[in-house]
């Protein structure tokens, strides 16, 4: 049932098709695609991490309001076209430790129990992305990765943040490895609305707790030439050790804002 639930959503990403429109989609919204910012351009989100185009062949992104949690640095590299397919792979580093300190208390802003204390952890990811115009101001997007940590001790399994988002993408830091795969399907509705659906699978290399599933929604209105707002959903599946339901159903909202 399952299975087929995924299947299902996964077929209505697609539909955004019929909303081909005339003009290129990259100026309003290259994020989560293979094409990279232009360069020495920039933007920003609150969730949306902050991306600088060096040249035409690299850009660098972290997520700037997370950096004194979360120490992160990003690359976006170019590797062409292939027909009418752009290429380009995505590589990271990320230390997840202050982040983990932070969040062990008790009352407002705990997540994890304070009995609990982490190393340091080194978190590394690399996968490759795919970008095919399938219309005009229609893009289809697909990507692989991989995220592994390296870690000075072990993380005990119980300090878990057993929360859709955060999990899968955090259950590398514990044990196993992830591998990640996704499509998604952006196009415009009109001069200053634009939409993006798409689907997203984490596999973790461990005997339980090991699939997981998102479902994600989003529409976003340019407000002005360097200010847009995005809102939509997350739709997630998941076995988590110490919570239910399985499927949740999350909002998201976020303001990006850059060069014009």
């Amino acid at each position: 049932m399952i299975r087929k639930l995924i299947v299902s959503i996964s077929l209505l990403c697609f539909a955004g098709i019929l909303h081909a429109q005339e003009e290129p989609l990259l100026k309003k919204w290259s994020y989560n695609t293979a094409y990279l910012m232009p360069e020495r351009k920039w933007e920003s989100g609150i969730l949306q991490p902050f991306r600088y185009g060096i040249n035409r062949k690299l850009e660098v992104y972290t997520h700037v309001p997370m950096l004194p949690f979360i120490p992160e640095a990003g690359v976006k590299v170019a590797w062409g076209n292939k027909n009418t397919f752009v290429l380009a792979s995505e590589h990271s580093l990320s230390v997840p430790t202050p982040f983990l300190n932070i969040v062990s208390r008790k009352g407002i802003g705990g997540l994890i129990s304070p009995e609990y204390d982490f190393a340091f952890i080194l978190s590394v990811y690399n996968g490759l992305l795919v970008t095919k115009p399938i219309a005009p101001k229609v893009l289809f997007s697909a990507k692989a990765g991989l995220a592994f940590a390296i870690r000075a001790e072990k993380p005990d399994p119980q300090s878990t943040i057993d929360l859709p988002v955060f999990y899968p993408r955090m259950a590398h830091y514990y044990e196993g490895t992830s591998i990640r795969f996704g499509t998604a399907v952006k196009g415009s509705l009109g001069e200053k609305w634009f939409y993006e659906e798409g689907v997203q699978a984490f596999i973790i290399t461990r005997p339980e707790n090991n699939f997981f599933f998102e479902n994600t929604g989003t529409l976003m209105w340019a407000a002005g030439k360097s200010f847009r707002i995005r809102g939509g959903y997350i739709l997630a599946y998941g076995k988590y050790p110490y919570v239910t339901p399985k499927w949740q159903l999350w909002p998201t909202l976020d303001f990006v804002f850059g060069s014009r």
